[in-house]
């Protein structure tokens, strides 16, 4: 059997609002089948380039209708219509001929995928334009053909399957088995609802996405992290020549992959919980799964494919590499900040391309169907009688082992007989009988959604806000005049939400006549209205974002009052309260004038802030007293190198016993987060052993480090011309709070440590290019401000490219610690990069505090974690910072830079002054001598060796007199008389001037005239 390559398609969108906002760049180009990626950081190299069966481009060349549909006005633009006659129809056409058929979309969070797979509004995707072309094919048949179409909808989320047509689901989800006859995955207990029209077909898929909505946010769970599959089974029943009823039947697999992680993930490496914790695993399972097939294609050895190594790649296996027509469409970013993981997703999909899969038509008599399920069951039954275990020859086996593989086996088998029997149901039930059940429930949720749809016209009402657009708006609360209690569900509240952080008696909203007013219902409720916390009552506005809790963002919408407050856009998206929220908590979201590190971080804040919420929420609710916070670090407060501007985002976590913290990076943070879910996922279902779990197992536990209290700069240009630095510096934290203050010095010196003299000086760094330098680092003694830091500090620092820290003794029991550390730095050999270092660099001394893992007050055991996370909160508020990402004209250490510059042109002054007044003294020496002894060669020299070329302005005063005497010996020359009449002349121009000489100055004149030997 030959076989058939999965077809791969890429899409392009256009610039989003935010990358709009901050200019971005165009990284994506298209030209027919093939895709060019440039690299931002390096324009003039050549592309990377990738052909596939379909390039699209839908960047721009397009407009908006009337009817809000977006149309081309170029012939690269490729509508969404256009996508459909590629793919979709290929899909259609290949399930009306009865083959297995399967379309999956791949992309980072926010690069399209949804809008090519399912589309906003009228600007449908593959998805409904397929269902919608399906059943008008169907209508236009007049044949005697019968059609038969089931739908079903599930959801993928942290290895859990969620059946998105019921509300709920199993704890621990649905369960998935192996049909051993056919080698296949499938999901025990999946609803799949008979549908008979386009219309059925999406308002299941309406239905579907509420519930996910709802679970999302009861799970704590993020949409965008979820795989979503829509499966579509396709029958055609018709009679053959032999007059047999014959099943041709096609299984349509619609699946929009969870977003790609960015691909840095810096800081999960080194976590002792890594092995525990794999993010988006069916994600990397999936790619293994792709790289396997793309191998065993191209090679003749055989290579095992890891299916069962996840769900996702489970359900997939018939879509890749089976029995299927696959297509994969790839959605990518257009811009320059998103370059690393558009790359990814271009060479993912490349890998894609090369999987050989091997489509058959599914045909089979009806009756054949029924007799094999039914000889199925008898051979299964029998197995379950006669054991089926090995036998005791054949090796030891553990009694309890074998009761449990034997417990295990009859699991498996009872699972498939009542598999079989379902499937032998629901052939023998009448089709008409289960599409009548089904389009009764289709009915009444279709009255209930016309009369939502005209509430929401006149009446006062809350909608969602979710990350994922499809997901926003899909809830609605309606709010009736008077009070409106907002909480859990199990209080039977007027609206009830559910979720982290929420109260059983939340908030209440109080609608009177056309006004709506809020205010929380119990003390601590926390709730936010346009990311301000909410403390009293106030009154709503129209299209006002209202937080409840950690993670039930809803617009409120007054069609009663629809006047809109200045500043409020017309339309709400989940990115403006997101923005909103960030900056609340004094986080910059300009997008303007930031580099491309800058917009980075930027997008990193705005990703974690959420999930930070989230994490909070969770400590509340498992009471594991602890609190986390975004923090914004600089590159070199981390590194010691100075000129690295980079902004590293970070999450801190604090203690909230002993004060104790610790510093993670984005990566860490989300590799935590991912088990934190699951520990709370587990706890939700009722696992006590949740609360017993040890502290080696507990994402929120981590034993005592070492905590970077704060920075200091030394710099080094003084270095640079043989000076010394001294000065006692202040220690400063990551939102420049000062912490203390350390004593240091900075000194030129010999190879064995003695100082050069006060007389050393360079005027001119690059001198200093080719011989050695050695420089003494002197810490004197520190001072830090919390008593909490007393049970020991250490400074850590290095110089230059050094990969290994120095680090002087740790004092403990003080807060004022001497130190006494020196240190001297010897460069074999000055180079250019080391003047630069001089020049732009800095040693960064790190102070380190310890902690040990005590509780500083028993009384803080009796509090909650909500309560010490309240307490904690009041105490930081007169510390909390005022803004975040670092952008033009923010201090970065640019202060104190300025000082150390500052002290050494202090120091080069104090030496010009004392030359410049030795010059003076030479001058006037040079002055009273007798005429005759006034020889100026020999003066010239005596300036030259005070001056000692010290300055750029003494090099001038020197090249001055040179050009007198130049001057003077051109006189000389001309006038060429006696010794005698020589030096008379020469006292007489001294006196006088020489006019041939214009305007240049007389030695006499500068001489009697002190003035004009002063340095300006």
């Amino acid at each position: 059997m030959s076989g058939e390559a999965v077809k791969v398609a890429v899409r392009v969108r256009p610039f989003n609002s935010r990358e709009k906002e901050r200019n971005a760049k165009l990284i994506v180009e298209m030209a027919g089948p093939q895709t060019s990626l440039i690299d931002p950081e390096n324009t003039k190299a050549e592309p990377k380039r990738f052909t596939f069966d379909y390039s699209y481009w839908s960047h721009d060349q397009f407009i908006e209708d009337e009817n809000g549909v977006l149309v081309g006005t170029g012939p690269k633009y490729a509508s969404q219509r256009a996508v459909f006659e590629d793919l979709g129809q290929g899909v259609l056409n290949n399930a009306f001929e009865g083959y297995n058929c399967s379309l999956f979309a791949y992309g980072q969070t926010g690069s399209g995928k949804s809008y090519s797979m399912v589309g906003y509004g009228p600007n449908k995707g593959i998805v409904p334009i397929t269902c919608d072309e399906l059943f008008k094919t169907i209508e236009a048949d007049k044949g005697d053909t019968k059609y038969e179409v089931t739908f079903s909808m599930l959801e993928i989320y942290n290895e859990q399957v969620r059946d998105l047509l019921i509300r709920n689901n199993p704890k621990g989800g649905l369960k998935v088995r192996e049909n051993p006859k056919l080698g296949l995955f499938y999901v025990v207990d999946l609803k799949k609802t008979a549908v008979g029209s386009y219309e059925e077909i999406e308002r299941r898929t309406a239905e579907g996405t509420a519930n996910r909505t709802v679970a999302a946010t009861n799970m704590n769970a993020t949409s965008s992290r979820a795989h979503t599959v829509v499966t579509i089974t396709f029958d055609q029943i018709k009679k053959n020549e032999a007059g047999e009823e014959t099943k041709k039947s096609s299984v349509i697999n619609l699946v929009d992959l969870a977003g790609s992680e960015r691909a840095d993930s810096t800081g999960a490496t080194g976590d002792r919980l890594k092995e525990g914790a794999q993010i988006n695993k069916s994600l990397s399972a999936l790619g293994n799964v792709i790289s396997a097939l793309a191998d065993l294609s191209t090679s003749k050895k055989k290579i095992k494919v890891p299916y069962r190594d996840s769900v996702l790649t489970k359900l997939l296996q018939n879509a890749l590499g089976g029995n299927s027509k696959t297509i994969m469409i790839a959605a990518l970013s257009p811009a320059d900040i998103n370059f690393d993981e558009t790359l990814g997703t271009l060479r993912y999909a490349d890998r894609a391309k090369k999987i050989q899969n091997k489509a058959v038509v599914n045909e089979n008599p009806m009756e054949k169907l029924i007799r094999e399920l039914k000889e199925e069951n008898e051979k299964l039954k029998r197995a379950m009688e006669g054991g089926m275990m090995p036998s005791e020859g054949g090796g030891a086996i553990d009694p309890g082992e074998r009761d449990r593989l034997r417990k295990e086996m009859e699991e498996e088998i009872k699972a498939q007989l009542l598999a079989n029997m379902d499937a032998m149901k629901e052939m023998s039930t009448s089709w008409d009988d289960k599409l009548k059940e089904s389009q009764r429930t289709f009915s009444e949720q279709t009255s209930e959604n016309e009369s939502a749809a005209m509430k929401k016209k006149i009446e006062p009402h809350l909608t969602n806000l979710n990350e994922d657009p499809q997901l926003s708006g899909v809830i609605v609360h309606f709010l009736k005049t008077g009070e409106n209690f907002i909480g859990l569900a199990n209080t039977n509240p007027d609206v009830a939400i559910s979720g982290l952080g929420v109260q059983k008696q939340h908030s209440i909203m109080t609608l009177d006549n056309d006004q709506v007013s809020i205010k929380p219902a119990v003390p601590g409720a926390k709730t936010k209205v346009n990311g301000a916390p909410l403390t009293g009552e106030r009154v709503l506005q129209h299209l006002d974002r209202v937080l409840f809790g950690s993670n039930n963002l809803f617009v409120f919408n007054n069609p009663k009052n629809p006047v809109l407050p200045d500043g409020t856009p017309d339309k709400i998206d989940y990115e403006f309260a997101q923005k909103e929220l960030a900056a609340s908590k004094g986080f910059s979201t300009g997008g303007q004038g930031l580099t491309k590190e800058q917009q980075i971080a930027q997008e990193q804040v705005l990703e974690l802030l959420p999930l930070v919420s989230e994490v909070n929420a969770v400590s509340e609710e498992l009471d594991k007293h602890r609190s986390f916070e975004v923090i914004l670090i600089s590159g070199a407060a981390l590194e010691g190198i100075s000129s690295n501007k980079t902004t590293k985002v970070m999450v801190k976590m604090k203690d909230l016993l002993n004060g104790n913290t610790w510093v993670w990076e984005r990566g860490k943070f989300m590799n935590r987060r991912y088990l934190m879910q699951d520990l709370y996922q587990r706890h939700l279902d009722g696992d006590e052993e949740v609360k017993k779990i040890p502290n080696e197992e507990d994402p929120f536990w981590e034993p005592p480090e070492d905590v970077l209290i704060g920075t200091a700069n030394i710099f080094l240009q003084s270095l640079a011309f043989g000076l010394d630095f001294d000065d006692r510096l202040a220690i400063t934290d990551y939102k420049g709070a000062e912490e203390g203050f350390i004593s240091v010095s900075c000194t030129p010196c010999l190879g064995n440590g003695k100082p050069l003299g006060d007389d050393y000086f360079v005027e001119e760094p690059k001198d200093l290019i080719g011989k050695p330098y050695h420089f003494k680092v002197t810490i004197r003694n520190a001072e830090v401000h919390k008593a909490r830091y007393s049970k020991g500090l250490t400074v850590k620092y290095r110089c230059y490219n050094e990969e290994e820290l120095t680090k002087t003794e740790t004092k403990s029991g003080s807060l004022t610690p001497e130190y006494d550390h020196i240190r001297i730095v010897t460069l074999a050999t000055v180079t250019q990069d080391h003047l630069d270092w001089f020049d732009q660099g800095c040693i960064t001394l790190q102070m380190f505090g310890r902690q040990e893992d005590s509780i500083a007050d028993p009384r803080l055991l009796k509090m909650s974690t909500k309560e010490l996370r309240q307490m904690d909160t009041i105490q930081e508020t007169n510390t909390r910072r005022a803004s975040v990402i670092p952008g033009p004209g923010t201090d970065g250490g640019e202060v104190s830079q300025l000082k150390a510059e500052l002290l050494a042109l202090k120091r080069k002054q104090d030496i010009f002054q004392k030359k410049e007044k030795r010059i003076q003294e030479l001058c006037l020496e040079w002055g009273k001598k007798p005429v005759e002894e006034q020889n100026f060669e020999a003066f010239h020299r005596a300036i030259t060796a005070a001056s000692n070329n010290y300055s750029n302005k003494l090099k001038a005063k020197v090249s001055m007199i040179t050009t007198m005497i130049q001057g003077q010996k051109f006189v000389q020359q001309h006038e060429n008389n006696t010794i005698e009449e020589e030096a008379n002349s020469t006292a007489d121009r001294a006196t006088n001037g020489n006019p041939s000489l214009g305007s240049t100055p007389s030695v006499d004149g500068d001489v009697k005239d002190s003035k004009s030997c002063n340095i300006q």
